[in-house]
């Protein structure tokens, strides 16, 4: 990653803001993601009940609850980063993050506290989730605004890089975590572990963020009088339809990230029955290969242009979603692992590509606020609610193919918007 950065003749200034935001990205992502992959874990500690679905289904109504939150945490921080700097809103999202994932560590549990122990948990997802909501549409904007117009997509596919990587190392803890501790030792005090790490690395990466300096677009911007306004008002008066085609165009993105590479873990172990070890590090490989996969897309995209990966991306979930979920129900291991990397060939079309186009709807006066909000309602509504609404569909029809069908959908909103929309890429950032 380091030489395909020198070798696209960025600055060592850039190489540098792309490098900590993503880092930042890591370690924040994961703070919130790592949740997910002990939503089994969680399960019997908050949840504890006869029926095991119904058990995951409290696990992630939490898990959504982080996600709904996150479109109020956008607009609320974002009218700081458009209003006051980018810098400033972005560096202080990692405390509010860190903290609640430390302590979601030191939770007494269901037996130990009864229903206070699941208010807590809910109530610390929500902060988490306020911040992550200005957290990555700011990392986005900070760096975009850093570097030149021709290598925004590639900076940009970076910081999901980091984005992703968040998540492996969110993964490679799991994996860790369920191989080398008995089951029994998981569940009284090995849970805690990933979640005390994680606030740990938080106050680490607002140490290395407080180091870089605002943007160039936004100091230029600062100087002049427009910067009196309400950003969130403007975005909503003179930017609605541009706010509409980025939740059509982030939905896909959301669903990808939230059903696909979160939720599935979960459902092949829980519910396919599948090895839960094998099964999660075949998803820590197949995400090294889908971050590698979406920075090549980024890549192209400042080339090639943004449309055209969008458009390959929706269509092959479009036609293909039912597909894979029927190959995943073929109990056979090395087919799981073709069905994962053709995923993530199909999600870097999306993921590596949609952030820069975000960026590239909206001026520099509320670029921070139509990012955030357009983000966070595509992820609070469509990727907060995934694995939830997949576990519901299947608890209630029985078939364990209904979550295809919410990528199905997902998938042609994304095309949809993708069908109006005008490259960008190479021009001037307004």
């Amino acid at each position: 990653m380091r030489k395909l950065l020198k070798n696209e003749s960025l600055t060592r200034e850039e190489r540098k803001v792309i490098f900590l935001s993503s880092l930042g990205g890591a370690l924040e992502f994961y703070d919130f993601i790592i949740y997910v992959f002990f939503a089994s874990t969680l399960g019997h500690l908050f949840f504890p009940t006869k029926n095991h679905l119904a058990s995951l289904i409290g696990v992630f109504a939490v898990f959504a609850v982080g996600y709904l939150i996150r479109p109020l945490g956008g607009v609320l921080l974002s009218h700081f980063g458009d209003t006051y700097g980018r810098k400033k809103t972005f560096v202080s999202t990692l405390l509010l993050m860190a903290l609640p994932t430390f302590l979601i560590g030191l939770l007494p549990t269901y037996n130990q506290v009864g229903v206070w122990a699941a208010i807590g948990l809910t109530f610390l997802r929500l902060l988490q989730g306020l911040s992550v909501g200005g957290e990555i549409p700011g990392a986005i904007t900070f760096a975009s605004e850093h570097v030149k117009p021709d290598k925004r997509g590639l900076t940009c596919s970076f910081i999901f890089f980091g984005i992703n990587t968040g998540m492996l190392l969110g993964s490679l803890v799991s994996v860790l975590m369920t191989n080398y501790l008995s089951p029994e030792a998981l569940l009284n005090w090995g849970w805690r572990i990933p979640f005390l790490l994680g606030g740990l690395l938080g106050v680490v990466s607002f140490y290395l963020r407080k180091r870089m300096a605002e943007t160039p677009i936004f100091q230029a911007f600062y100087l002049k009088e427009e910067k009196r306004i309400i950003p969130f008002l403007k975005v909503i008066r003179e930017h609605f339809p541009e706010v509409i085609q980025s939740i059509g165009l982030a939905c896909l993105g959301a669903v990808v990230i939230c059903l696909l590479f979160l939720f599935i873990p979960t459902y092949l172990s829980s519910i396919l029955h599948y090895p839960k070890g094998i099964i999660e590090s075949f998803n820590t490989i197949n995400m090294i290969f889908f971050s590698f996969a979406l920075v090549s897309a980024g890549w192209l995209s400042d080339t090639m242009g943004r449309r055209i990966f969008l458009l390959i991306g929706s269509i092959g979930f479009m036609t293909l979603g039912y597909a894979l979920f029927f190959l995943l129900t073929r109990n056979n291991l090395p087919l799981v692992m073709m069905v994962m990397i053709l995923i993530s060939l199909l999600s870097a079309c999306i993921v590596g590509v949609y952030p820069c186009v975000l960026i590239e709807l909206f001026p520099t006066p509320v670029r921070y606020t139509g990012m955030a909000v357009s983000y966070n309602m595509s992820f609070g509504i469509f990727g907060g609610l995934s694995p939830l609404i997949a576990t519901y569909l299947i608890h209630q029809t029985g078939n364990v193919l209904a979550p295809s069908f919410y990528l199905t959908g997902s998938a042609i909103c994304c095309f949809i918007a993708a069908l109006f929309l005008k490259n960008q890429n190479k021009k001037q950032l307004i």
